[in-house]
């Protein structure tokens, strides 16, 4: 019997209730069960009706939004301004590559020094095809673009927090997923033969099963048992003549079944093989800059006070270098700057905006990238890009390169990958302490390895701890809290608009949620020129 939801209980309040429990994560599984998640269809910017007419807008934030914003709005007339805090563009879309500066709000400060041209993307650093706004300035900015490998089945997962000869053993995921697929298949395949699905399933539809379960190649075609197979891999590979190699001998099911990681599926927008920009993401954010019209962006603007009036917008900014106050004044405002910074600044919005904004919540993230000297990683143990798992609480993934595949200069390694309550606790520790946890969890996943080929060389960036960040990302965990509170976010106040990945629910602290946010918010700002007629 295939259960649905009741009419009585929305699927709106269902996702709800799910959001409250496992968060947006659970929420966005829940809709694709439902058939309610997609791709957006939105695969290039809106069109803009007014001719702008000279109007002037000042952007606050040079990151993707604010950038995107100025594009736009420029082609149709719009004088754009756009103030930014750093000394350069680009938001959290960044880089570090040799003499990459990184401060944190405590004081601890890092110099990058990473040679042979190698970096780490230590905000955004893969696109998905489902996210088509963003290719859509790639294509048009001429940002070249080359595969990320997301999956590499070589790699492994690593747990030492269970009993049984699997503890401390880094599994090939090829292994584990095909041993776990290939179980599951002949308990199914002798399930059906005994008669176990009669209720559900026809003898035609039993008989088309059982083919399909043979067809996998999992199963002898007598018996149906799973054994050793080519899927699977060999132990010994085949030579020349007659040697027919050795097949690798599957893991006992019930030992596997204790192994908790690399059991969840990823996400329909974490495909195998994503895209990014060669040379760095970076190199997306610097093509949308040398795009702007001259003189768009004034760097080093720090924003302390956002004033509006019935007529025009005020901006009061401190030019950090010279730490002289100074004031720009435009028809409109939009503010692309995080949450967390906008509510702390100096305003006058409406009272209802700004409780609104003080409910979204700021999720700390910490990346950590160590260089190698040697990419053992794919010649000693064929590894590809991709990324291994462990059940280490301080790092969700340990992530190969994709760039420079077999070459003859090492690579950076991710490191540590943590996010919320994971990445405060490792960024509190110092620098060296940071830098040892990475080679800790790395060393046992490459035993012997990655402690050897190790440079010396590491970069971390915790967002959270960025004075104009204040974290990775910002939003609402639960869609009840944002059905609530985007609305009049979304909605603006008197000469204030608004635009970021955090006003996109599902795409939150992805470039395609701060250019689809950009784009929504232009059209906003159109409309208002219009109806106020001024």
């Amino acid at each position: 019997m295939t259960h649905q939801i009741s009419n009585t209980i929305s699927k709106r309040h269902f996702l709800q209730s799910i959001g409250m429990i496992g968060g947006s994560t659970a929420v966005y599984a829940a809709m694709h069960g439902l058939g309610m998640a997609h791709a957006s269809s939105m695969t290039s910017p809106p069109k803009v009706n007014n001719d702008g007419e000279g109007k002037s807008v000042i952007i606050l934030g040079g990151g993707i939004a604010g950038m995107v914003s100025a594009l736009e709005l420029s082609k149709k007339g719009y004088k754009c301004e756009i103030l930014e805090a750093r000394a350069f563009s680009g938001g959290r879309c960044q880089t570090a590559r040799n003499g990459t500066i990184i401060e944190e709000t405590a004081g601890e400060t890092q110099v990058c020094r990473f040679d042979n041209k190698q970096y780490l993307n230590i905000g955004p650093w893969r696109i998905p095809a489902e996210h088509k706004a963003t290719l859509h300035y790639c294509n048009t900015l001429g940002v070249k673009l080359e595969p990320f490998i997301n999956k590499s089945p070589q790699a492994y997962y690593y747990s030492d927090k269970i009993d049984g000869p699997l503890n401390g053993k880094p599994i090939r995921q090829i292994e584990a997923e095909i041993d776990r697929a290939g179980n599951i298949a002949e308990l199914l395949a002798k399930s059906t033969l005994a008669g176990k699905l009669d209720e559900n399933f026809n003898i035609d539809d039993q008989e088309r099963l059982i083919e399909h379960l043979r067809g996998t190649g999992l199963l002898d075609s007598k018996e149906l048992n799973y054994r050793a197979n080519r899927a699977r891999g060999f132990e010994e590979y085949p030579g020349n003549g007659v040697d027919m190699g050795k097949l690798s001998e599957p893991y006992d099911f019930k030992e596997l079944l204790k192994l908790k990681v690399g059991t969840m599926y990823d996400l329909a927008d974490h495909p195998p093989v994503m895209f990014q920009p060669v040379g760095g993401m970076d190199q997306i954010a610097i093509a949308m800059q040398n795009n702007l019209p001259h003189d768009t962006i004034k760097h080093n603007a720090e924003v302390i006070k956002i004033i509006q009036n019935e007529d025009d917008v005020e901006i009061t900014y401190i030019d950090t270098k010279s730490k002289a106050e100074k004031a720009a004044r435009a028809d409109y405002c939009i503010s692309t700057i995080p949450i967390p910074i906008v509510t702390r600044t100096e305003n006058n919005f409406n009272p209802e905006l700004l409780d609104a904004l003080k409910t979204a919540g700021s999720g700390p993230g910490l990346k950590l990238g160590l260089q190698m000297t040697s990419r053992f990683w794919e010649k000693e143990e064929m590894i590809y890009g991709g990324m291994s798992y462990s059940d280490n609480k301080d790092t969700m993934m340990t992530a190969y390169p994709s760039s420079d595949l077999h070459g003859n200069s090492g690579g950076i390694i991710l490191g540590i990958y943590a996010t919320f309550g994971d990445a405060v606790r490792v960024s509190n520790k110092s620098i060296d302490e940071r830098n040892e946890i990475a080679l800790t969890i790395g060393e046992k996943l490459h035993p012997e390895k990655f402690r050897k080929y190790y440079s010396g060389k590491a970069i971390s960036k915790a967002w959270h701890k960025d004075k104009y960040a204040l974290g990775a990302g910002s939003g609402w965990i639960s869609p009840r809290s944002m059905t609530k509170n985007l609305p009049p976010i979304l909605k603006g106040d008197k000469r204030v608009l608004f635009a970021g990945d955090s006003y996109s629910f599902f795409n939150n602290a992805w470039m395609t949620g701060a250019i689809e946010s950009a784009w929504h918010t232009i059209v906003e700002l159109d409309k208002r020129v219009v109806s106020v007629g001024d």
